[in-house]
């Protein structure tokens, strides 16, 4: 990989990240839960501390990490295994991570049931809307491999 290709790559994960955490923190609009994830992943991050509240800006750069990470990976592996448009690409993606963190993450780490179902009835709508729209803003700016 060149740095020609990891700077696009990098820029399109903090454009795809950027739009999930807008979608999980406006669900609300819709009539869904509002999701936090920056603020979860802080207070899984740092946990406790006597010398107060965790910084929030910490998990903000967390979930931001997690996004260019997950973007670099569709960027340069996993876009060749899906046969669709680059869109449609990325939004399988987005959907294959939320199933997999719903299975997965939530349950294990964040003890918060699957898909999120001790959070709220309808939190697994929220997750999914924000996480596929992360796969399509991927699926639409980030060059791949190929």
């Amino acid at each position: 990989m060149t740095l020609e290709f990891l700077i696009p790559v990098i820029i399109a994960g903090i454009m795809a990240t950027y739009t999930l955490l807008v979608m999980a923190l406006w669900s609300h609009r819709i009539g869904l839960p509002r999701l936090d994830f920056a603020k979860v992943m802080t207070a899984l991050t740092y946990g406790d501390s006597v010398e107060g509240p965790p910084p929030y800006f910490a998990g903000q750069i967390i979930v931001y990490l997690n996004g260019i990470f997950f973007g670099l990976l569709y960027a340069g592996v996993v876009y060749q295994y899906l046969p669709f448009t680059p869109l449609i690409d990325g939004l399988a993606y987005g959907v294959i991570l939320w199933f997999v963190s719903g299975v997965m993450y939530v349950p294990l780490y964040l003890r918060e049931g699957f898909f999120l179902s001790k959070v709220h009835p309808m939190a697994w709508a929220a997750s999914l809307i924000a996480h596929a729209v992360y796969g399509l803003m991927l699926g639409w700016i980030s060059p791949t491999l190929g």
